[in-house]
């Protein structure tokens, strides 16, 4: 069994296995073209040395599953990355589950000496690929339904919507708290990872302050009529093949209102847009309150999505076991008589028949100098 990272004389593997390939993370791909060639040969230079990775599998002695190939991106400015593509894809003539256990395996066995901690998946709703990254030890994040609608001509503007004004780095601390707040605790976690022992060490960033995929992005957020905080958020990342939508909105508020100014405004902006042609959003699991709002402005379905996560490293909290100096040793103690001793009075200085009363003991019977006699 051969592993080894991508070099030139794999370009004729890559390029034969492309066509049976899965590519995965669905909002990368739906916002652009990606070719798995260019983004194996790329990872050779040295600007972007660091930032993708294409692993091949060959083995000659074995008939099933005898080779595939993986790539991963880096996330920048952290210590994720996210599996974007597997091939050959399960369905494939050649494709197998073995191929992709062994390649995430090896993956996430060599990503990890770039400093990456986690890895991410956006892979499809199904349990064939479902069960087997868990044998590779994923862990479901979520449940995603990503619904799209094809863009028209621009709507008259509505006017509430100049109560949204353009997301600033000021912002970055509120946002935090907004994520937090409408996000359960458990997604959070799996989400963010854990909180490292040391404060200094964490450089975790929460979804709504990053942009993976690089992308254009422009961002909106709408203050709190009460002055607490944020009451939602909006950003639109712009691709060549259409924009993606990002609400960031209390989903089970009862009261919609929020959530179809933030979804209105970010429609406008995209109508206004001449190279946008189709909107998507992704409405988790945990945000179903959403599905009636995107249907009332004639969202639709596209497909169903997994998101998966498997921690390489994690933060453990351990005792510091510190050594004590060590002390100077004792001297054995020479055991003394039980007998309490009487007590002894010493008399005045001009009773004292001593010539030097002071290295004198008197008990009243009987005086003994303890210089000699002259």
């Amino acid at each position: 069994m051969s592993f080894r990272p991508f070099f030139l004389g794999d370009a004729l593997l890559l390029q034969r296995l492309r066509k049976y390939s899965t590519p995965l993370q669905i909002e990368r791909i739906l916002l652009e073209s990606v070719s798995p060639v260019r983004t194996a040969l790329r990872s050779g230079l040295p600007w972007y040395r660091h930032s993708s990775f294409t692993y091949v599998l060959r083995q000659e002695e074995n008939g099933l599953g005898r080779e595939g190939l993986i790539q991963l991106r880096v996330r920048p400015h952290s210590h994720e990355a996210d599996v974007t593509l597997l091939s050959p894809a399960l369905d494939a003539p050649q494709g197998h589950p073995a191929i992709w256990q062994k390649l995430l395996t090896y993956s996430a066995q060599q990503i990890v000496r770039h400093k990456v901690g986690r890895l991410f998946s956006d892979l499809p709703d199904q349990p064939l690929p479902v069960n087997t990254f868990r044998q590779a030890g994923f862990t479901v994040l979520t449940r995603v339904t990503v619904w799209r609608i094809a863009t028209r001509r621009p709507a008259p503007a509505d006017p509430a919507a100049a109560a949204l004004r353009p997301q600033k780095p000021g912002d970055a601390a509120e946002l935090e708290r907004l994520y937090c707040r409408i996000t359960p605790r458990q997604v959070q976690q799996l989400e963010m990872g854990v909180a490292p022992a040391h404060p200094e060490d964490d450089d975790r960033v929460a979804p709504i302050l990053s942009n993976p995929h690089q992308a254009p992005m422009s961002g909106y957020v709408l203050d709190d009529e009460r002055g607490e905080g944020l009451a939602g958020c909006v950003q639109i990342l712009w691709g060549r093949r259409g924009a993606c939508i990002r609400l960031w909105v209390d989903a089970n508020d009862p009261d919609t209102a929020n959530a179809r100014l933030l979804l209105q405004f970010a429609l406008q902006r995209i109508r206004e847009a001449p190279a946008a042609r189709r909107a998507y959003i992704g409405v988790r699991a945990y945000e179903s309150g959403l599905n009636a709002l995107l249907a009332d402005e004639r969202f639709a379905p596209f497909t169903d999505r997994v998101l998966m996560v498997r921690n390489i490293l994690q933060w453990q909290r351990q005792p510091l076991h510190q050594r004590m100096p060590a002390l100077e040793a004792v001297h054995e103690a020479v055991p003394g008589s039980l007998t309490v001793p009487k007590a002894t009075v010493s008399p005045p200085a001009e009773l004292c028949p001593c010539p030097a009363p002071s290295v004198c003991s008197v008990d009243g019977e009987q005086s003994e100098e303890l210089i000699g006699q002259r």
